[in-house]
């Protein structure tokens, strides 16, 4: 089975670019992002992690980080009982009125469904590393990889990563404990994503050789 992390860039400048309101622009996400769960499913992906925001997204005016927050958290209100939930991130700096609802829908969720989908919320790799040092600092006798692994924002090893929208940076969108991630960076916005542009995705990442630090294959 193959885990697959998206990075769903793009909405403010689709939103600009059709003429409508931010909210119209995340309300577009969310209907895709649905599509995109059943093409992941199609694909024999088991896990996919959605970088709901960055730490730094949570810096922005209080209507975007609302409008943001309130699509994502919608989409779980629809789809949790056809997929298990689970979240992970910067926590403290999502509202209580959020972390309730995401706990609720994440007890609720399908956990025999097969298939999971992984909101990171406030990534930051430098906040992720800090805070895992600050929580065992003095309550383990050495840091090993399944410590970490087990305390990291994104329990599983990524395969594949997907970002949307045209940039070819990482911003804080990088998960701790995956080095070997193949990385596709689509021209699209994510709300114009269609199903050639995932299929050419999936294609160009898997038809990759992932020596994972070694040498080629004789």
């Amino acid at each position: 089975m193959t885990t697959l992390m998206l990075l769903p860039d793009g909405m403010r400048r689709w939103s600009q670019k059709y003429g409508v309101s931010l909210d119209d622009g995340y309300a577009a996400m969310s209907e895709k992002l649905i599509e995109v769960m059943g093409w992941a499913r199609e694909e024999g992906i088991d896990t996919l992690y959605v970088t709901a925001s960055s730490a730094a997204n949570h810096s922005r005016p209080e209507a975007a980080v609302t409008t943001f927050m309130e699509a994502f958290t919608d989409l779980v209100r629809r789809v949790h009982d056809t997929a298990e939930f689970d979240f992970s991130g910067s926590l403290d700096l999502v509202s209580d009125q959020y972390l309730t609802e995401l706990e609720v829908l994440r007890d609720k969720s399908n956990k025999e469904s097969g298939f999971t989908l992984h909101y990171i919320l406030g990534m930051s790799l430098t906040r992720e590393v800090i805070g895992i040092f600050n929580r065992l600092n003095g309550k383990i006798p050495e840091l090993t990889e399944e410590i970490l692994a087990a305390n990291a924002y994104v329990p599983k090893p990524v395969d594949h990563l997907i970002r949307t929208g045209g940039a070819t940076r990482m911003s804080s969108f990088f998960p701790l404990t995956s080095p070997y991630a193949e990385l596709y960076f689509s021209p699209v916005l994510f709300p114009d994503m269609t199903r050639a542009d995932f299929t050419a995705a999936l294609e160009d990442l898997r038809g990759r050789d992932r020596r994972f630090g070694g040498y080629p294959a004789a």
